[in-house]
Protein backbone atom coordinates (compact mmCIF):
# COMPACT_ATOMS: atom_id res chain seq x y z
CA UNK A 1 0.00 0.00 0.00
CA UNK A 2 1.07 2.97 -1.18
CA UNK A 3 0.46 5.68 2.10
CA UNK A 4 -0.18 9.28 1.04
CA UNK A 5 -2.19 10.91 4.02
CA UNK A 6 -3.91 9.46 7.65
CA UNK A 7 -6.12 10.65 10.26
CA UNK A 8 -4.93 10.77 13.81
CA UNK A 9 -7.09 11.38 16.93
CA UNK A 10 -5.44 12.10 20.52
CA UNK A 11 -2.00 13.27 18.76
CA UNK A 12 -1.52 15.97 22.17
CA UNK A 13 0.60 12.98 24.29
CA UNK A 14 1.61 9.52 24.15
CA UNK A 15 0.71 6.87 21.46
CA UNK A 16 -1.21 9.47 19.47
CA UNK A 17 2.20 12.12 19.70
CA UNK A 18 4.12 9.34 18.35
CA UNK A 19 1.79 8.22 15.70
CA UNK A 20 1.57 12.01 14.43
CA UNK A 21 5.85 12.54 14.47
CA UNK A 22 6.13 8.97 12.56
CA UNK A 23 3.63 9.61 9.89
CA UNK A 24 5.10 13.38 9.48
CA UNK A 25 8.42 11.82 9.13
CA UNK A 26 7.18 9.03 6.54
CA UNK A 27 6.31 12.05 4.58
CA UNK A 28 2.32 11.49 4.99
CA UNK A 29 -0.23 14.30 4.64
CA UNK A 30 -1.35 14.19 8.38
CA UNK A 31 -4.70 14.97 9.76
CA UNK A 32 -4.28 15.58 13.63
CA UNK A 33 -7.81 15.71 15.64
CA UNK A 34 -8.11 17.30 19.21
CA UNK A 35 -10.31 18.17 21.43
CA UNK A 36 -8.47 21.04 22.26
CA UNK A 37 -6.08 23.10 20.30
CA UNK A 38 -2.34 22.33 20.75
CA UNK A 39 -0.08 25.60 19.99
CA UNK A 40 3.10 23.90 20.69
CA UNK A 41 2.06 21.26 18.40
CA UNK A 42 1.03 23.68 15.90
CA UNK A 43 4.09 25.57 15.62
CA UNK A 44 6.39 22.43 15.44
CA UNK A 45 4.53 20.92 12.65
CA UNK A 46 3.24 23.31 9.99
CA UNK A 47 2.96 20.96 7.47
CA UNK A 48 -0.14 18.95 9.57
CA UNK A 49 -3.70 19.63 9.01
CA UNK A 50 -5.07 20.32 12.62
CA UNK A 51 -8.46 20.14 13.59
CA UNK A 52 -10.40 21.03 16.79
CA UNK A 53 -13.26 18.21 17.16
CA UNK A 54 -14.63 16.38 20.23
CA UNK A 55 -14.68 12.76 18.87
CA UNK A 56 -18.07 12.42 21.69
CA UNK A 57 -20.18 14.31 19.62
CA UNK A 58 -21.78 12.53 16.61
CA UNK A 59 -22.50 15.82 14.83
CA UNK A 60 -19.06 17.22 14.84
CA UNK A 61 -17.13 14.11 13.69
CA UNK A 62 -19.79 13.78 11.18
CA UNK A 63 -19.19 16.84 10.12
CA UNK A 64 -15.69 16.97 9.87
CA UNK A 65 -16.05 13.39 8.25
CA UNK A 66 -18.58 14.43 5.21
CA UNK A 67 -16.31 17.72 4.88
CA UNK A 68 -13.22 15.52 4.04
CA UNK A 69 -15.45 13.85 1.75
CA UNK A 70 -16.74 16.49 -0.16
CA UNK A 71 -13.25 18.13 -0.21
CA UNK A 72 -11.80 15.16 -1.85
CA UNK A 73 -9.19 14.73 1.00
CA UNK A 74 -10.80 11.70 2.65
CA UNK A 75 -7.51 9.88 4.24
CA UNK A 76 -6.48 6.83 3.34
CA UNK A 77 -6.00 5.78 6.95
CA UNK A 78 -8.46 6.74 10.67
CA UNK A 79 -6.08 5.96 13.57
CA UNK A 80 -9.28 6.55 16.03
CA UNK A 81 -6.41 6.52 18.71
CA UNK A 82 -8.05 8.94 21.48
CA UNK A 83 -9.03 7.74 24.70
CA UNK A 84 -9.12 8.03 28.54
CA UNK A 85 -8.85 5.85 31.39
CA UNK A 86 -10.36 6.42 35.05
CA UNK A 87 -10.94 4.83 38.05
CA UNK A 88 -14.64 4.35 38.23
CA UNK A 89 -15.18 1.83 40.75
CA UNK A 90 -13.21 2.26 43.76
CA UNK A 91 -14.83 3.24 46.77
CA UNK A 92 -17.88 3.04 45.51
CA UNK A 93 -19.19 2.92 41.00
CA UNK A 94 -19.11 6.36 39.83
CA UNK A 95 -21.59 6.08 37.51
CA UNK A 96 -20.89 9.76 35.51
CA UNK A 97 -16.91 8.82 34.89
CA UNK A 98 -17.65 5.24 33.47
CA UNK A 99 -19.95 6.84 31.23
CA UNK A 100 -17.36 9.16 30.25
CA UNK A 101 -15.54 7.10 29.47
CA UNK A 102 -17.49 4.92 27.21
CA UNK A 103 -18.21 8.25 25.47
CA UNK A 104 -14.26 8.89 24.44
CA UNK A 105 -13.08 5.26 24.10
CA UNK A 106 -16.25 3.57 22.42
CA UNK A 107 -18.21 6.01 20.86
CA UNK A 108 -15.57 8.19 19.97
CA UNK A 109 -14.84 5.46 17.00
CA UNK A 110 -18.26 4.86 16.62
CA UNK A 111 -19.10 8.52 15.45
CA UNK A 112 -16.09 8.17 12.72
CA UNK A 113 -17.06 4.41 11.76
CA UNK A 114 -20.92 5.37 10.92
CA UNK A 115 -20.39 8.21 8.66
CA UNK A 116 -17.82 6.32 6.47
CA UNK A 117 -20.00 3.23 6.25
CA UNK A 118 -22.49 5.45 4.54
CA UNK A 119 -19.99 6.50 1.69
CA UNK A 120 -19.68 5.99 -1.56
CA UNK A 121 -17.71 2.95 -2.17
CA UNK A 122 -14.00 3.84 -3.25
CA UNK A 123 -11.60 3.19 -5.44
CA UNK A 124 -8.65 2.32 -3.33
CA UNK A 125 -9.30 0.49 0.60
CA UNK A 126 -9.58 2.97 3.27
CA UNK A 127 -8.02 1.42 6.45
CA UNK A 128 -9.71 2.17 9.52
CA UNK A 129 -7.86 1.41 12.89
CA UNK A 130 -8.88 1.02 16.47
CA UNK A 131 -6.31 1.46 18.85
CA UNK A 132 -7.49 -1.40 21.53
CA UNK A 133 -5.77 -3.17 24.50
CA UNK A 134 -4.77 -6.56 25.76
CA UNK A 135 -6.01 -5.28 29.12
CA UNK A 136 -9.94 -5.58 27.37
CA UNK A 137 -9.23 -9.76 27.59
CA UNK A 138 -8.01 -9.25 31.21
CA UNK A 139 -9.92 -6.35 32.97
CA UNK A 140 -9.80 -4.08 35.88
CA UNK A 141 -11.79 -3.80 38.70
CA UNK A 142 -10.94 -0.32 39.22
CA UNK A 143 -11.11 1.00 35.68
CA UNK A 144 -14.49 -0.44 34.26
CA UNK A 145 -15.25 1.65 31.97
CA UNK A 146 -12.02 1.05 30.22
CA UNK A 147 -12.13 -2.58 30.14
CA UNK A 148 -15.86 -2.33 29.09
CA UNK A 149 -15.22 0.14 26.33
CA UNK A 150 -11.99 -1.72 24.77
CA UNK A 151 -14.04 -5.12 25.19
CA UNK A 152 -16.86 -3.38 23.27
CA UNK A 153 -14.16 -1.65 20.49
CA UNK A 154 -12.66 -5.16 20.25
CA UNK A 155 -16.41 -7.15 19.18
CA UNK A 156 -17.14 -4.41 16.98
CA UNK A 157 -14.29 -4.65 15.13
CA UNK A 158 -14.23 -8.06 14.89
CA UNK A 159 -17.58 -7.88 13.57
CA UNK A 160 -16.99 -5.33 10.99
CA UNK A 161 -13.34 -6.62 9.47
CA UNK A 162 -15.52 -9.43 8.22
CA UNK A 163 -18.25 -8.00 7.17
CA UNK A 164 -16.87 -5.26 5.03
CA UNK A 165 -14.01 -8.02 4.16
CA UNK A 166 -13.40 -7.42 0.40
CA UNK A 167 -14.89 -4.35 0.40
CA UNK A 168 -12.78 -0.63 0.26
CA UNK A 169 -13.32 -0.13 4.32
CA UNK A 170 -10.49 -2.50 5.99
CA UNK A 171 -11.28 -2.64 9.88
CA UNK A 172 -8.24 -3.26 11.68
CA UNK A 173 -7.13 -3.23 15.75
CA UNK A 174 -3.58 -2.41 17.22
CA UNK A 175 -4.06 -4.68 20.94
CA UNK A 176 -1.44 -2.82 22.99
CA UNK A 177 0.14 -4.25 26.02
CA UNK A 178 1.55 -1.89 28.69
CA UNK A 179 3.07 0.92 26.88
CA UNK A 180 4.97 3.39 28.84
CA UNK A 181 2.57 6.01 28.53
CA UNK A 182 1.73 8.72 31.61
CA UNK A 183 -0.93 6.11 32.84
CA UNK A 184 1.61 2.92 33.02
CA UNK A 185 4.28 4.86 34.44
CA UNK A 186 1.77 5.04 37.96
CA UNK A 187 3.07 1.96 39.30
CA UNK A 188 1.01 1.90 42.41
CA UNK A 189 -1.76 1.01 39.97
CA UNK A 190 -1.02 -2.25 40.64
CA UNK A 191 0.65 -4.82 43.48
CA UNK A 192 4.27 -4.25 42.85
CA UNK A 193 5.73 -7.38 42.10
CA UNK A 194 3.12 -7.37 38.99
CA UNK A 195 4.62 -3.83 37.94
CA UNK A 196 8.13 -5.17 38.04
CA UNK A 197 6.82 -8.10 35.73
CA UNK A 198 4.81 -5.94 33.22
CA UNK A 199 8.94 -3.80 33.13
CA UNK A 200 9.95 -6.77 31.38
CA UNK A 201 7.05 -7.07 28.34
CA UNK A 202 6.80 -3.18 28.13
CA UNK A 203 6.92 -1.37 24.72
CA UNK A 204 7.49 2.03 23.80
CA UNK A 205 5.85 4.54 22.07
CA UNK A 206 7.72 4.55 18.98
CA UNK A 207 7.34 0.87 18.30
CA UNK A 208 3.54 1.49 19.29
CA UNK A 209 3.56 3.81 16.35
CA UNK A 210 5.29 1.70 13.90
CA UNK A 211 3.44 -1.07 15.05
CA UNK A 212 0.68 0.97 13.55
CA UNK A 213 1.95 1.59 10.31
CA UNK A 214 3.11 -2.04 9.96
CA UNK A 215 -0.49 -2.85 10.06
CA UNK A 216 -1.83 -0.39 7.76
CA UNK A 217 0.22 -1.28 5.19
CA UNK A 218 -1.85 -4.54 5.37
CA UNK A 219 -5.46 -6.14 5.17
CA UNK A 220 -4.68 -7.93 8.38
CA UNK A 221 -7.21 -7.46 11.36
CA UNK A 222 -5.55 -7.68 14.10
CA UNK A 223 -2.17 -6.98 15.53
CA UNK A 224 -0.55 -7.30 19.09
CA UNK A 225 2.07 -4.87 20.52
CA UNK A 226 4.37 -5.70 22.15
CA UNK A 227 3.87 -9.49 20.81
CA UNK A 228 6.11 -10.50 23.86
CA UNK A 229 3.28 -9.15 26.08
CA UNK A 230 0.65 -11.93 25.17
CA UNK A 231 1.90 -14.89 27.53
CA UNK A 232 1.87 -11.62 30.50
CA UNK A 233 -1.40 -11.14 29.69
CA UNK A 234 -2.72 -14.81 29.29
CA UNK A 235 -1.14 -15.20 32.81
CA UNK A 236 -3.36 -12.22 34.78
CA UNK A 237 -6.65 -13.91 32.65
CA UNK A 238 -5.63 -17.21 34.21
CA UNK A 239 -4.97 -15.69 38.01
CA UNK A 240 -7.99 -13.63 37.43
CA UNK A 241 -10.11 -17.24 36.89
CA UNK A 242 -8.46 -19.41 39.24
CA UNK A 243 -7.02 -17.02 42.27
CA UNK A 244 -9.47 -15.50 44.47
CA UNK A 245 -8.78 -11.46 45.29
CA UNK A 246 -6.13 -11.88 42.18
CA UNK A 247 -6.65 -7.62 41.66
CA UNK A 248 -7.82 -7.33 45.48
CA UNK A 249 -6.78 -3.98 47.15
CA UNK A 250 -4.99 -4.05 50.44
CA UNK A 251 -5.96 -2.09 53.58
CA UNK A 252 -5.00 1.72 53.71
CA UNK A 253 -2.45 2.16 56.40
CA UNK A 254 -4.96 3.43 58.94
CA UNK A 255 -6.47 -0.66 58.80
CA UNK A 256 -9.48 0.46 57.06
CA UNK A 257 -10.60 -2.05 54.55
CA UNK A 258 -11.40 -0.81 51.26
CA UNK A 259 -12.33 -1.85 47.87
CA UNK A 260 -9.55 -1.04 45.49
CA UNK A 261 -7.21 0.90 47.92
CA UNK A 262 -4.47 1.95 45.21
CA UNK A 263 -7.10 3.28 42.95
CA UNK A 264 -8.13 6.00 45.00
CA UNK A 265 -4.27 7.22 44.84
CA UNK A 266 -4.64 7.61 40.70
CA UNK A 267 -5.27 10.67 38.83
CA UNK A 268 -9.09 10.35 37.88
CA UNK A 269 -8.35 10.59 34.44
CA UNK A 270 -5.26 9.69 32.44
CA UNK A 271 -4.05 9.06 29.31
CA UNK A 272 -4.87 5.02 28.10
CA UNK A 273 -3.22 1.97 26.51
CA UNK A 274 -1.24 -0.62 28.49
Amino acid sequence: MRLESVLITGTTSGVGRALLEHYVALGARVISVNRRRVPELEARYPAVRFEQVDVRSCEDVAGLVQRLAEAAELPDVFVLNAGINCVDNDESFELPVFHSVLETNLYGVLHFVAPLTRLPTGPSPRHVIAISSMASYVGNPYGLGYHTSKRALTACFDVWSKMYAGTDLVFQQVMLGPIRTAIYTMADKFPRWMSWIKDAFSGSLGGAARAVARLARTRRRKLFYPRRAVPLYLGMWLGQALVPGFFQGRATSAGTPRRGGRAARHASAMEKHG
